[in-house]
């Protein structure tokens, strides 16, 4: 091999092994039961001891966000937005930080934003849904097992509550 083509293979090798091992840490979450939470504080309702299990029997909408992310603040405005939409459907919201909890709160108060944050400093919970990029985000139906969907999210909340989205 021409030295080159030599240097492209051996990139293209190492670029292999490299996002290999970026997903050997992370969990295959995919059609699974919902892994367990590890939260240690919260707000709206959310304390240490809320897990996961708490919200068996719902359609949840498990978002793993920073509100100083800037993709997160440009997502957060639609959780809020399903959240008064379908919260009284039974879709529950549960958001994961681990973001500073005065900052957090002063940041929802602001937004007028009501659904559960818990805080898990430790990023427990991240790992163990494998999170590769802020937001995260996770349907959970109410069997307790993760959705995966195809399409808009509201689309698939509507599918596990089993309701007919309002056509403007």
């Amino acid at each position: 091999m021409h030295t080159p083509i030599r240097k492209l293979f051996a990139l293209s090798l190492a670029m292999v092994f490299v996002l290999m091992a970026g997903s050997v840490d992370a969990a295959n979450t995919r059609g699974a039961k919902a892994p367990e939470i590890a939260i240690t504080d919260g707000i709206n309702g959310v304390t240490a001891k809320t897990k996961i299990g708490d919200y068996k029997g719902s359609v949840t909408l498990l978002v793993q966000w920073l509100p100083v992310c800037p993709h997160c603040r440009k997502f957060m405005p639609q959780v809020h937005a399903l959240h008064a939409k379908y919260s009284k459907k039974g879709l529950r919201i549960l958001t994961i930080t681990h973001g500073k909890k005065d900052y957090t709160r002063k940041y929802m108060n602001g937004k007028k934003w009501t659904f559960g944050v818990g805080f898990d400093w430790t990023g427990i919970s991240a790992k163990r849904y494998g999170m590769k990029r802020m937001p995260g985000v996770y349907l959970i139906g109410k069997d307790g097992y993760l959705r995966s969907y195809r399409g808009s999210l509201e689309a698939a909340i509507v599918t596990e509550l089993g309701t007919k989205a309002k056509t403007p």
